[in-house]
């Protein structure tokens, strides 16, 4: 039997806030809300995909009235892009024994102390700090010694964000626990874990750190980062968790939600904490791409749509699939996921700095705050939220 997971089980462990919108930000999106919006009649141009690379590195080079392009960006053609469907790993829990050495001397885990309930097999230890849960769904979470007080709180002050996948130099070094690391050095451990020890469990994906985030803890830092998975170069939505409205009411359900890991490190190339926050997902292609929207007549459309911004920098652009929740039909309450619609679209992020959303005096405890614009690569509709979301498990 196929075994399904709650959106309820998930949001314990994904946390989001809303911060308020500065006045002056207020002015530029007065004429706008979180809203879709389908093609209003609006011309794009297309462009084969083969011809993505070449096609978007002269698109970079334009102008966009009120929009800036960051300098940063690192855009990659991908070797695919589809319309997929993704379902839900049923039997994970087959590899709960192998997964625990990537993690732990094995001789910790004591077995009587192992609880197995609704798909979940959960190992609490109180007295070693050891905390360690699979789900038949794909769901990992961990807590060693190190970072077992400390837990998934991400409550302590930021000190710098860095992107890898962006053109961001990653050569600071920081003291943690136990020694310097560089950020470029931790990025290449995290990166190289996943290849080895996490790939072999998904082999549909790859992996790779796209966020640090760089916090203080106990006199040194830590290292937190948000790791993405990329399907043959596409990345799967790792950040827009928003509820679904019907109507204009709120349900109890999900619009979109993310898929992405969370790892800290507080001692020299150690994972101290990690989670998945959700499940695995196999992916089904159930259309193959060959023609997309241009990014250049996407960022066009987005200045002629968006016409009240002032000054807007798109700190980053990349291709990406959507994930929009399936419910169960068949269940009473239909509130348990059994897969993922997902659409390809151009991702636009738009940064927001602390004084943008941060009190006078208040200590920046947040992760990755952004915008975001979304266009569908096919039909042209058009996605945006423009709240300041500050990331809770995900930074």
């Amino acid at each position: 039997m196929i075994k399904r997971f709650s959106v309820f089980i998930l949001t314990l462990f994904l946390l989001v806030g809303c911060a308020s919108v500065p006045d002056e930000v207020k002015e530029d999106m007065s004429n706008y809300n979180d809203s879709s919006s389908s093609d209003d009649g609006t011309s794009f141009s297309y462009v084969e995909v083969s011809e993505l690379q070449s096609n978007t590195e002269e698109a970079l080079k334009e102008s966009y009235g009120q929009f800036t392009i960051s300098d940063k960006i690192n855009f990659v053609k991908p070797d695919e892009i589809n319309v997929m469907k993704f379902s839900i790993i049923s039997n994970f829990n087959e590899n709960s024994e192998k997964i625990i050495p990537f993690f732990f001397d094995k001789s910790i885990i004591d077995p009587q102390l192992t609880s197995n309930e609704n798909g979940y097999r959960l190992y609490y230890n109180e007295n070693d700090k050891v905390y360690f849960c699979t789900g038949d769904n794909g769901f990992i979470a961990m807590l060693n010694p190190e970072a077992f007080n400390l837990g998934y709180s991400y409550s302590k002050p930021l000190v710098k964000i860095y992107h890898p996948d962006r053109k961001d130099d990653l050569s600071d070094e920081y003291q943690l626990k136990d020694g310097k690391c560089s950020v470029s050095d931790a990025v290449d451990y995290i990166n190289n874990w996943f290849e080895t020890n996490y790939k072999p469990l998904a082999p549909y994906y790859d992996y790779q750190v796209n966020t640090v985030i760089v916090r203080e803890h106990e006199g040194n830092y830590l290292y937190q980062f948000r790791v993405e998975a990329l399907y043959n170069g596409v990345s799967i939505d790792s950040y827009t968790i928003e509820p679904k409205y019907v109507d204009g009411e709120l349900t109890n359900k999900m619009a979109y939600f993310p898929y992405e890991v969370s790892i800290q490190m507080l001692s020299v190339n150690s994972i101290d904490s990690f989670t998945t926050g959700s499940g695995m997902l196999i992916p089904k292609v159930e259309e193959k791409i060959n023609e997309c929207i241009s990014l250049e007549s996407a960022l066009a459309y987005c200045a002629n749509t968006f016409t009240d911004f002032r000054d807007v920098t798109i700190s980053d652009i990349d291709i990406m699939y959507t994930l929009n929740p399936v419910y169960d039909e068949s269940d009473p309450e239909n509130i348990f996921v059994v897969g993922y619609n997902s659409r390809p679209v151009w991702e636009f992020i738009i940064d927001v700095p602390p004084e943008d959303f941060l009190a006078n005096g208040e200590a920046n405890t947040y992760g990755d705050t952004r915008k975001y614009i979304y266009i569908d690569m096919v039909t042209g509709e058009l996605k945006y939220n423009f709240d300041i979301v500050k990331q809770g498990i995900g930074g």
